[in-house]
């Protein structure tokens, strides 16, 4: 397979990291979970000590979105290394602004995904899901406390599937810090998807709705991986 690169992007709740960990499994991507990197991160016993993780942790558990300048120079160190080891990567949401995405002039994430894996081959896909279903969704999510894999809201489980440990709920995962996550979302998230059609990247549209497994042999599809 040729070496590829997958953004997947929606609303919280739309199943961005579930589609991702599926190419992941089955398709040996590295699934670049940033959401889940910076949340590790920034709880981390070192937050207690520097300021900028202090800063980050208050916007991280208010849904507010990371400084975009601090993300993309944490995010691209890591791709780079991710890309120069020759291996398939898939985000769940990130880049998440415009900046992160294309930089003051064009260093974006997406120019350093251009260098190593060739534009034809970066694959944008918009996952889209009622205001409603990312409400229903978020509010009944759990995560494992240990390997970190979500629960799906219609599982009912009371422990991990995976390894049996504990559930918990993610401090992302509120009411009134969701409504916020939509509004940064539709204000900040979504205007990348234009400008990147308008730069000639592959951006392709599925609905999220249906169960996982359905929206994964489409996301397969916009890939071009069935």
């Amino acid at each position: 397979m040729l070496k590829r690169a997958v953004i997947i992007y929606g609303p919280p709740g739309s199943g961005k990291g579930t589609q991702a960990e599926l190419l992941a499994k089955k398709f040996g991507f590295i699934h670049f979970d940033t959401g889940r990197y910076f949340e590790a991160l920034l709880h981390s016993p070192e937050t207690q000590k520097n300021p900028v993780l202090r800063r980050e942790r208050k916007n991280f558990d208010n849904g507010i979105l990371l400084s975009p300048s601090w993300v993309l120079k944490v995010v691209a160190k890591a791709t780079e290394r991710i890309a120069k080891a020759g291996l398939n990567i898939v985000y769940s949401g990130s880049p998440r602004t415009l900046y992160e995405a294309f930089g003051k002039n064009n260093d974006g994430l997406f120019k350093i995904l251009e260098k190593h894996y060739g534009k034809k081959n970066i694959t944008v896909i918009k996952l889209n899901v009622r205001g409603g279903t990312s409400l229903r969704r978020n509010s009944r999510r759990l995560v494992c406390a240990v390997c970190g894999l979500p629960v799906l809201a219609e599982a009912k489980a009371k422990k991990c599937s995976f390894c049996s440990g504990p559930l918990k709920k993610r401090t992302l995962d509120k009411p009134e810090v969701i409504k916020i996550r939509l509004k940064e979302y539709e204000n900040r998230t979504y205007p990348i998807l234009a400008k990147a059609k308008k730069g000639g990247f592959k951006v392709k549209t599925v609905d999220g709705e249906p169960e996982p497994y359905k929206v994964f042999e489409r996301v397969q599809g916009a890939c071009g991986l069935n």
